[in-house]
């Protein structure tokens, strides 16, 4: 365990630097409302200097309240900070309170993902068929292209998915081309999401079939057809997912050369049916990367999707997400979630509630947990460094790893920081309060995870 600690906390803050592992991530687009231009900023002479040094747990204390007393005074704030060495919890403020943690919420997603459907699993795309025989080039039947939720399919995938079928000769399809999307139910908007974020391709529909994000904008270019037509699947996300397909599969047809004598619909796969090309996604791992370093709220709908379809066997759903999540924390990892609301699995719901206390339980675990540890704290933003810490925290770069959550008048970060005696701490500070303040509240956090840096015991 000593060993791992070492590996995980020496060369996953520090080694890594060596090698080069700094991914440039995306601009972390997760915001309900515009902000204000106004924002709450104490003056500047109640700012008071952050000391050079926090030696002891009381001044640890005693830096944080100040830290505390110069916030905005009408917002809530949360803070739980724990050494990962003893056990010993050295700060909690509001530690039960429930708060609103945005993308905070990809911690439990990411960690629940990572227990049960291991990191190696992958999403496969695969073209099935009912027909008894492939005679000379001509499937004589129906083929069926079954999603499964992979969350980083796009249309070049989609494209080579379809040309294993020239590769095996075929000319011709005597039947229908059904795509079936079961694997997850038809409720493509988590509960509560706002209506501006569905507008936009960080909100775009979790739907059993994910192509380019379901983000149309990124499609653009990629599909040889009328503007007209891409028009009629949505505007900057792609709302009519069956539509998006059938022009998606018409194009590949068209440029393999293949006839179809029936219509391309929605439709479920047989259980005789027989299995004919399969893509698969990268595995697990690497989707949970993505999706905690650009906070991909994509990837997180459908792995909370998947997770519930595979732990009830039923078509993933939002409710059936919320309760796996929930069981398999609390099963595999001794998280009480009781009272939280676990709706989505990305943080876009402004109805989704956790305590810090909750979150520092994931937390904890997740270090400690030996089978997913790396995998998960190497998934994490380093400050400075990349994802969406990598022009934040850049006086304490590759010090801290941890998730942002960021949305209008809601702050949080959580994670792990080193402190100046290189002990791991884990802390979770949540901040909610006004729309127009959010950019105070991020300053609060900094200046709360610099302090945990100087600590000495």
């Amino acid at each position: 365990m000593a060993l791992l600690k070492k590996c995980l906390l020496g060369i996953v803050f520090v080694g890594m630097a060596a090698s080069g592992n700094t991914q440039v991530l995306a601009k972390h687009h997760h915001h309900h409302t515009h902000h204000s231009t106004h924002h709450y900023s104490p003056p500047v002479e109640d700012v008071a200097p952050l000391p050079s040094a926090v030696n002891g747990k009381s001044n640890l204390s005693d830096a944080i309240n100040t830290i505390i007393a110069g916030a905005d005074p009408e917002a809530s704030i949360g803070i739980v900070v724990k050494s990962m060495k003893s056990g010993d919890i050295l700060y909690e403020h509001n530690a039960k309170q429930l708060f609103v943690p945005a993308s905070t919420m990809k911690i439990l997603t990411a960690e629940a993902a990572l227990l049960y459907l291991g990191p190696q699993y992958k999403f496969p795309t695969s073209i099935f068929t009912d027909a008894r025989s492939i005679n000379k080039g001509v499937i004589d039947g129906n083929i069926y292209i079954v999603h499964s939720g992979d969350p980083s399919l796009t249309v070049y995938d989609i494209h080579d998915l379809m040309a294993s079928l020239k590769a095996m000769q075929i000319q011709r399809i005597t039947g229908n081309v059904y795509i079936d999307t079961s694997a997850y139910d038809q409720q493509n908007f988590g509960p509560g999401w706002i209506g501006s974020d569905k507008r936009y391709c960080y909100g775009a529909p979790i739907s059993a079939s994910i192509i380019n994000h379901n983000c149309l904008a990124s499609s653009r270019g990629l599909l040889h057809t009328s503007k007209a037509k891409l028009k009629s699947v949505g505007s900057a996300v792609i709302n009519d997912v069956i539509k998006f397909n059938q022009i998606l599969m018409q194009e590949s047809f068209k440029r393999l050369g293949i006839s179809v004598h029936g219509n391309i619909k929605i439709g479920s796969t047989p259980p005789y049916a027989s299995r004919l090309a399969t893509h698969e996604s990268k595995q697990l791992h690497s989707l949970v990367s993505t999706m905690l370093k650009k906070s991909d709220n994509i990837i997180a709908g459908s792995l909370f999707k998947k997770i519930g379809a595979l732990y009830t066997r039923q078509p993933g759903s939002w409710s059936n997400g919320s309760a796996a999540v929930k069981d398999i924390l609390s099963k595999q990892a001794g998280v009480d979630a009781s009272g939280a609301m676990i709706l989505d699995g990305s943080g876009l719901s402004p109805e989704n509630t956790i305590s810090p206390s909750q979150l520092m339980q994931v937390l904890t675990f997740a270090y400690h947990h030996s089978s997913s540890s790396y995998d998960f704290i190497s998934a994490l933003p380093i400050s400075g460094v990349d994802g969406t810490l990598k022009h934040r925290l850049t006086n304490i770069s590759w010090k801290v790893r941890a998730k942002t959550g960021t949305m209008a008048g809601v702050r949080s970060l959580a994670g792990y920081a080193m402190t100046r005696d290189n002990e791991p701490l884990a802390f979770v500070i949540m901040v909610n309060g006004r729309n127009s303040a959010g950019y105070s509240y991020k300053e609060v956090e900094d200046r709360i995870v610099t302090v945990l840096t100087k600590y000495s015991q």
